[in-house]
Order: structure tokens, then C-alpha cells, then sequence
């Protein structure tokens, strides 16, 4: 005969169990908490119960006291253990930590959306880590517009990873001057784009596909007789022998995973001109993906930060009002959209933007300061710029644009400092001239000649290598 008091234990175990499991149905999870915490206490060890428990703590938001749990519960091998043991790193921001238990529940179930979308998050931007889940969540859900934009962001951040490495390691090469080349010719920069191409053949004239770039720049420029030549010098290099598959066979036949396989293999400039292809053109299908999709955020603002990179700042903008119609509030959508409209001189709405920002960060001062800036109020925008500049120091923008709304304002002396701090942004000698005239007005002649010296310098270095830019980039016969 079973004895009372077990008897009565095992009763009360049921009860309570049965009680904690109808008050995860009802979502009350921290009093589920409390009840498989009661019976884990009665039963200390238990896996199952303590999963349970940390599963009720972590939907309750009691991430910390769950984590000890669920972590226990993992190291027995329980797999729900490892995708709230993963959730709940996350949410502690420990994102390194939440990567190993993530990838383990993966493994048992490779089709979960929810774990790999916690698993992109984890990786923080690594794109290396990222990928794997972002293809296959590309799979699992293609209707899901921010997987496309996060795709093609990996492929493009890698395509960019293994261009600057072709260029540290194999510089001045046939590949390096062709990818420099490919890039101006799709901004329609067609003298700069020639340049590179003629560069390219002299380093590699077996390289196929140059002869028929530069015969398409030629037709650009209207010389179609030049064109022709061009063609029959790419007619003849041939197709490439395909009996082993290279990485360049296999990207012709449209097999851009094997290719990136392949060029990864080559530690030479090939493989790596192979592989920021693939790459470049996995992030354009990603795109295309996400373009053929209906309305949504991601849409918009891979517009408009395309055309932010073209410096077509009107369209960016009406794209970036787009993005906000759909996230309104966005702080970072915000951010480019003021940046935008100073551009189109649309100050009105900037200011509106900007006052919805009860406390502004380093940036958003930067902005303000330099909306006023933008109207010649430069009394208005040194506030709010000496604010950005003690704000973060390191944004040597502020400093700049305070260096020159100090001037503005008759203060010479206090924009010396930091218009010396901003000195390594002076690309065009406007620094330098600044300097030179908060010297003078202070009355150090000395400095005030040295630093005029510079911008000279500056400005006649600049015309000479536009000169020499012009007439290298000529668009000249074959």
C-alpha cells in the first residue's frame, strides 16, 4: 500500500502542476514561475521543471533569474532549453553568449524562423555570422521584406570585405583595376570608368569581359566605330575552357554559390575579383527580391539610401518620408531625413523634425547647429554645436562647423582650437583658410601666413590632380 504521505505529496504535485500549466495558457506566466519554482524546490535536479520555470520566467521578463534555469536545462540536453536560453541572452544584451545555444536548437530544428531571425540578431552585425540564417530565413519566408534588405547588406558588406583585401594584398592588379573600373561605369562615371578599364588590360589583357566594357563606354560616348574593335579583341580571347569548372565558369553560368566556392579556394587576385563578383551580384538579387515585393519599409529605404549615395538628396528625401509614414517616429529615419532636407535647403520642416527631439544626442546638436548655420545664424548654431563637441569630441564635423560659426560671429579666438582639432578632414584647404583668418583676426601673423600656405598648397595640389585626373581619363581610340 502506497504510504499517505506520498500519497498526498503526489497529489499536490499534480495539482500544482496542472495549476502552473493553465496559467502559462492564461499568460500568467509569473505566477507560473512561482508554482514550477515550488515544485522544483520539491523535486531539486528536475530538467523538466526547471524549463519550465525558466521558460515562465523568461515570458514574464525575468531574464536574469531564468538564465541560471534554462541554462541547466540545456546542459541536459532539453532543446526548448536552447531557444530561450538564446532569447533570454538576448534580451540581457549578451548577444555573444545567446549565438552558441541558438545555433544548437537550430540544429534540432532547422526550420524555426523565430530562432534564426534571434540568431541575426546575436550575430551584431558580424556578416560572416549572419549569412547562413539570413539565406536560409530567405527560404523559410520570402514574403518577409527585411530578410531581402538584410541580405543584400551581407552580400555587399562582404563584397566590400573581400575588395578591400584585393586591394591590400594584390594592388595595382589586372582584377583591383577592373572592380575600380566596373564601379565608376555603373554611376556613369564613363572617363574615370575607361581610365581603369585601360589600366586593367595592361595588367591582364587575357581577362575577359574589359575589351567588351570598354566597347560599351565607347557607344556611351558616341563612338561606335571605336566600339567595333573593341568587340572582335573580346571576340577573340574566346570562352573559357569549361571541362574543369572554375570559379569564373561557374559565374557565367549563372552558379554564383559554386563560384563563390571556387574563388574562395584562390588566394590569388582572381579569387578574389570572383568572389566580390558572386557577391555583388547575390546582393543585386536580394534586391530585386525585395523591390518585386509590395510596399514596405525596407523598399523605401533602400531607395532612399540609394539615393543618398548618388547625391540625389530630393528623391531621398520623399523616400525617407516614406519610411517614416510607415515607422513613424523612427529616430534613425528621422536622422536622415533632416540630413536630407539641409540638403534641399527645406529648413521649416528640419526644424519641426528637430524639436520633436525632447533631448538631443551629439548628432541631432551637429544637425541643429548646422540648420541654423545653413541661415547665416550663427550666433543660434554655437550653442548647439560647442554642445555636439562636448558632447563627443571625436565628431570632428561639430568641430568644424563650430570653427566656422565662431568666425561667423566675431569670436577668432575661440574657434582656433577647434578648427586645428578638425584639421585632418580638410580635404579642399576651407580648413586651413579658416585657420589662417582666425589667426590673422587674433594677430598671429606667423601662423596665420603658415596655415595660409597650406591652403595654397591644398588647392593648387587639388587643380593639378584634376588636371592630370582630366587628362588621363580621356576617352581616346583604340
Amino acid at each position: 500500500m502506497i504510504p499517505l504521505l506520498l500519497l498526498l505529496f503526489a497529489q499536490t504535485t499534480e495539482q500544482k502542476a496542472t495549476q502552473a500549466k493553465s496559467f502559462m495558457e492564461q499568460g500568467r506566466f509569473a505566477e507560473a514561475a512561482v508554482l514550477w519554482g515550488d515544485l522544483a524546490k520539491a523535486m531539486p535536479g528536475n530538467p523538466g521543471l526547471q524549463l519550465n520555470q525558466g521558460m515562465a520566467l523568461h515570458l514574464a521578463g525575468e531574464d536574469a533569474k531564468a538564465i541560471p534555469l534554462l541554462d541547466a536545462a540545456a546542459k541536459a540536453g532539453a532543446p526548448p532549453a536552447f531557444l530561450f536560453l538564446g532569447a533570454s541572452y538576448l534580451r540581457t544584451g549578451q548577444p555573444a553568449k545567446a549565438l552558441a545555444p541558438l545555433k544548437r536548437f537550430v540544429q534540432f530544428d532547422p526550420r524555426h524562423v523565430e530562432a534564426r531571425l534571434m540568431l541575426v540578431d546575436a550575430a551584431q552585425g558580424q556578416m560572416a555570422e549572419a549569412l547562413p540564417h539570413l539565406e536560409a530565413l530567405a527560404n523559410l519566408d520570402p514574403q518577409r521584406a527585411a530578410v531581402w534588405y538584410q541580405l543584400g547588406r551581407a552580400y555587399e558588406e562582404l563584397a566590400f570585405t573581400d575588395f578591400a583585401q584585393l586591394g591590400k594584398q594584390f594592388p595595382e592588379s589586372g582584377p583591383w583595376f577592373a572592380l575600380l573600373a566596373d564601379s565608376r561605369s555603373k554611376t556613369s562615371q564613363n572617363r574615370a570608368a575607361f581610365l581603369f578599364y585601360r589600366k586593367a588590360l595592361a595588367k591582364s589583357p587575357g581577362m575577359r569581359g574589359l575589351h567588351a566594357a570598354v566597347a560599351d563606354i565607347y557607344r556611351r560616348s558616341g563612338e561606335p566605330s571605336w566600339a567595333l574593335s573593341e568587340d572582335v579583341a573580346e571576340v577573340k580571347l574566346g570562352e573559357p575552357v569549361c571541362k574543369v569548372v572554375t570559379a569564373e565558369c561557374a559565374f557565367r553560368a549563372g552558379k554564383l554559390t559554386q563560384a563563390l566556392t571556387l574563388a574562395k579556394a584562390l588566394r590569388t587576385p582572381e579569387g578574389f575579383y570572383w568572389r566580390v563578383r558572386a557577391y555583388d551580384s547575390l546582393a543585386r538579387q536580394a534586391f530585386a527580391r525585395l523591390s518585386a515585393l509590395p510596399e514596405s519599409l525596407e523598399g523605401f529605404r533602400l531607395q532612399a539610401e540609394t539615393y543618398r549615395d548618388q547625391q540625389k538628396y530630393a528623391e531621398a528625401v520623399a523616400a525617407w518620408r516614406e519610411t517614416l509614414r510607415l515607422a513613424p517616429g523612427n529616430p534613425d529615419f528621422t536622422r536622415e531625413l533632416i540630413a536630407g532636407l539641409l540638403q534641399t535647403r527645406e529648413y521649416p520642416e528640419a526644424q519641426k523634425l528637430l524639436d520633436a527631439f525632447p533631448r538631443k544626442s551629439a548628432d541631432l546638436n551637429f544637425l541643429q547647429g548646422n540648420l541654423y548655420l545653413e541661415q547665416q545664424l550663427a550666433d543660434q548654431a554655437i550653442p548647439f554645436l560647442k554642445q555636439a563637441a562636448r558632447q563627443e569630441p571625436g565628431l570632428l564635423a561639430a568641430r568644424a562647423a563650430l570653427a566656422r560659426a565662431l568666425l561667423q560671429a566675431g569670436q577668432p579666438a575661440e574657434a582656433l582650437p577647434h578648427a586645428t582639432a578638425a584639421l585632418s578632414l580638410d580635404t579642399d584647404g576651407s580648413l586651413h583658410f579658416q585657420l589662417a583668418r582666425a589667426y590673422q583676426a587674433t594677430g598671429q601673423s606667423e601662423p596665420a601666413k603658415a596655415a595660409m600656405a597650406k591652403y595654397q598648397e591644398i588647392k593648387a595640389r587639388n587643380t593639378q590632380q584634376e588636371r592630370l585626373a582630366e587628362e588621363q581619363a580621356k576617352i581616346t581610340p583604340p
